[in-house]
């Protein structure tokens, strides 16, 4: 009996030394476990990963925003350009580039006379080639000019902008397909009252109304009353208006000609008032070709003496009328 029990508290001794063994071994089984799954949970998310995906981020970023530059520098070429970033070019309606300089046309502040730079006096060539390339465009002088200049009647811009159309006209650009426009910007001029780039070009789609409208607006015939006297005719304010009118006329139509014929009253016989219509009509022509510079050419004279009168010729009044000057378009 007595071994019986020594074996009996032998063996739940060490049962009980088993089961807290066997506690212990589970507990730092459990732990290590932890520890274990905590590096797994972190290689998922570990910081190589995170800068992976940083990277990526910022590749796609970088990647779309280059794209959004293109877009938004393609953009800017099509859609209206900040005065500040123009240059001296040309575009098509499709905001293509056709032609473009690094140093344009050089203004000054309230003068009109333009100042190309050495490099882009080809403009106008290019121009009259896309023109000539592309008979249903036209081009569109875009004149800059800024609200501390002078105000005039055009504006200065518009003057501007009549330089260059003198320019394009001379070596053969139609008229009828060339559009002036003035652009108002603050700011423009240096210290030196000098601005670069004084304009651009644009191409449009010819429009046909306003050419026709333009062709329709021109006078068939002009009539003016320069001071006449014993000796012929004395200059005036009618034909200094005339020689203003008739120099910006042969700008736009420079193989254009023009008949001044001289008309008389009844005052004498018919054939000396023929040939004192044809006095009038020399002078006239005299004036026009030394002050105006217009060709001798452009200007063809000739007489109806009084055989066209405007009113009667009982009245001093009436005679006035009739003892004029005509100028007729072709």
């Amino acid at each position: 009996m007595k071994n019986f029990l020594t074996a009996f508290t032998v063996f739940m001794i060490w049962s009980v030394f088993g089961l807290w063994v066997y506690s212990w071994v589970r507990q730092e089984s459990s732990t290590a476990k932890a520890e274990i799954e905590i590096p797994i949970f972190e290689k998922i998310q570990n910081p190589e990963q995170k800068e992976k995906m940083i990277i990526e981020s910022k590749k796609d970023t970088s990647s779309n925003q280059t794209k959004a530059h293109i877009e938004a520098k393609k953009d800017t070429v099509s859609l209206a350009i900040p005065i500040e970033d123009v240059k001296f070019s040309a575009t098509n309606s499709r905001g293509e580039i056709i032609f473009l300089f690094e140093k344009g046309i050089t203004i000054k502040k309230n003068r009109k006379e333009i100042f190309p730079s050495e490099d882009s006096k080809l403009y106008k060539y290019k121009i009259n080639s896309f023109l000539i390339e592309h008979p249903k465009q036209e081009v569109h002088i875009n004149s800059i000019y800024s609200p501390q200049e002078d105000v005039s009647i055009p504006n200065i811009g518009i003057q501007r902008a009549q330089e260059v159309e003198k320019k394009l006209l001379a070596i053969g650009v139609p008229s009828e397909k060339i559009v002036k426009k003035s652009i108002i910007k603050n700011s423009i001029f240096s210290e030196k009252n000098h601005y670069t780039n004084g304009f651009y070009f644009t191409f449009e789609e010819l429009d046909i109304e306003r050419v026709n409208r333009k062709i329709n607006s021109k006078p068939k015939i002009r009539i003016v009353y320069p001071k006449f006297s014993e000796s012929g005719i004395a200059v005036n304010s009618d034909l200094k208006s005339l020689l203003t009118d008739l120099k910006h006329y042969f700008i736009e139509h420079p193989n254009k000609k023009v008949d001044i014929v001289g008309h008389t009253d009844n005052i004498g016989n018919s054939s000396d008032n023929y040939t004192i219509g044809l006095k009038y009509a020399q002078q006239a022509r005299w004036y026009l070709i030394n002050k105006g510079g217009i060709k001798k050419t452009s200007l063809i004279v000739s007489s109806k003496g009084e055989s066209e009168p405007l009113d009667s010729n009982s009245s001093k009044q009436g005679r006035n009328e009739n003892r004029r000057i005509e100028i007729i378009f072709r």
